[in-house]
């Protein structure tokens, strides 16, 4: 295992897979995504697998707000939070505002290709307040999982960079980049038998 990622829903655990898929090919599988059961259970979550494995960690939240201030105030907890799990090098912190699917919504054209259905300007202004509850109203109901994985199949080659070259996901993919590039992977401390965090499944 190369590294973790840590969201704070299901529908956020399969849009990152499957975007880390995408554009990582097999190399994917060395990354293993986990959902926890809320943003504050993701903290945790994500501060237990940098103590307890040493492995290298990101966390991609929603911040829920767009108040950069907030936003930083947030940070600035997570920060000192994880700098007492493990070294900076070893983690990455991703606060996306308001909600991880921002980048979906931020124009019409990219969120009607996404979803593959006609949306007004006035759809566009109230997503950008819910992003997530957005998107999952607009994407056609799958037969397994949350319509995620589809959606980001059914990305053009341009949408798919845009979407990954977004303040949210960039960093993430960077962060991965890095974890996969390394001559050795990292070497976690976890016991044979040993049991997740019953918040991460």
């Amino acid at each position: 295992m190369r590294a973790y990622v840590v969201t704070e829903n299901e529908f956020d655990k399969e849009l990152i897979e499957s975007l880390l898929a995408r554009r990582f090919g097999k190399s994917a599988r060395e990354i293993c995504v986990r959902a926890a059961d809320s943003k504050l259970y993701a903290w945790s979550g994500a501060c237990s697998l940098l103590t307890n494995r040493r492995i290298p960690t990101a966390l991609i939240v929603d911040a829920d707000t767009i108040d950069d201030d907030l936003t930083e105030e947030q940070r600035t907890n997570l920060d000192y939070l994880f700098a007492t799990s493990a070294p900076r090098h070893m983690w990455l912190i991703v606060l996306a505002q308001p909600e991880v699917e921002a980048v979906f919504v931020s124009d019409r054209a990219l969120l009607e290709r996404a979803t593959g259905k006609k949306v007004s300007e006035l759809d566009v202004a109230r997503a950008a307040l819910g992003p997530r509850a957005a998107l999952q109203k607009l994407l056609p109901k799958p037969r397994s999982g949350h319509g995620a994985k589809q959606m980001v199949k059914k990305l053009s080659a341009p949408d798919f960079e845009t979407v990954i070259s977004s303040v949210a996901f960039r960093p993430l993919i960077e962060f991965i980049q890095r974890q996969l590039s390394a001559k050795e992977p990292p070497r976690g401390i976890q016991r044979t038998g040993e049991k997740s965090p019953n918040y991460l499944p």
